[in-house]
């Protein structure tokens, strides 16, 4: 065995980072050993939200591009973030191995959140926003397809968002809850009621 330099160092001690595109690359591959051979350090910056959101998306779009978004929602997303589940980061990693078709290396592409304040209820959704943020996720989908499901979810959001006015103490889980029982009709004659 030879011995050690003093310039040699141990590799332990290196290339500690959880290199997200390596990562992207092993999910591709439907490497489920990935996360088991990375070092400590790098397990413990293993971030499943992050992935979740790169690997949904890649750039080929067609069946491909659907393939990814609707199995990294079915083996993935649904369950990722059970309480039980995120003890164990290993099985995370399985579950996005499992939503991969195996079809080797793809472009994965960041698409940006919608704003904060939005998803947060704190603010109304306005039309040509989510029209434009829907036309990144959904490349190749006709423009009239992208503005009906934008005027939509604006029309839902807004409702939620004007429950959430209404009852500012409620969690948004709730708000979704009653958004669903109450008819926009029933939010106008409540706010006609009492003066708002």
């Amino acid at each position: 065995m030879a011995a050690k330099k003093a310039t040699d160092v141990d590799e332990r001690f290196t290339d500690q980072e959880f290199d997200l595109f390596k990562a992207l690359e092993a999910l591709d591959k439907k490497d489920y050993g990935f996360y088991s051979r990375l070092q400590e350090e790098q397990q413990r910056k293993f971030v499943p939200y992050m992935l979740l959101w790169w690997m949904s998306t890649v750039k080929s779009g067609g069946l491909v591009s659907s393939y990814y978004v609707l199995s990294t929602d079915q083996a993935a997303n649904k369950h990722m973030f059970n309480e039980y589940i995120t003890k164990h980061p290993e099985l995370q990693w399985m579950m996005l191995c499992a939503a991969s078709p195996g079809a080797g290396k793809q472009f994965h592409q960041w698409i940006p959140h919608l704003s904060a304040s939005i998803t947060a209820l704190k603010s109304t959704a306005k039309v040509k926003d989510i029209q434009d943020y829907f036309a990144k996720i959904y490349k190749g989908t006709d423009e009239g397809t992208i503005k009906e499901a934008a005027e939509e979810f604006t029309r839902l959001h807004n409702h939620k968002w004007r429950i959430g006015k209404i009852y500012p103490e409620l969690k948004i889980s709730d708000i979704e809850t009653l958004s669903t029982l109450v008819d926009e009709g029933d939010v106008e004659e409540y706010e006609r009621l009492s003066g708002g």
